[in-house]
């Protein structure tokens, strides 16, 4: 904590603080006009570099939802609905292997052929 004024600083902060009020009633009209205009003049152009911070900030965030939103929608959708068993069954009723069903039979008998003999 810091520590507290003493005397004399103290009666310097009351002197300043006196001669600057007196120096503002002692103030003419036109330069009390001037000095209103250079107050709403900063205090106009602090607002506007405020709001556009604020618009730079929203476009900002509301790019980067967007570009999330398209990213995320646009996922590649895994292929689970082709299953083996039907692409060998396309493979097998296809017009070419016609004389391959046909001949079905035969193809088993002689694998279990191979099995029992080997």
């Amino acid at each position: 904590m810091p520590d507290p004024l003493s005397h004399d600083e103290t009666a310097l902060i009351a002197r300043a603080k006196r001669m600057l009020n007196d120096s503002v009633t002692d103030l003419d009209q036109a330069t009390v006009l001037r000095l209103q205009r250079a107050r709403a003049a900063v205090l106009s152009a602090g607002s506007s570099w405020r709001w556009r911070w604020v618009w730079t900030g929203g476009l900002a965030m509301a790019t980067v939802a967007a570009l999330t939103l398209l990213l995320w929608t646009k996922q590649p959708v895994p292929d689970h609905h082709h299953s083996p068993l039907l692409e060998d069954m396309e493979l097998v009723m296809s017009a070419e292997n016609v004389e391959l069903a046909q001949d079905l039979e035969f193809y088993h008998w002689l694998a279990d052929a191979d099995t029992t003999s080997g």
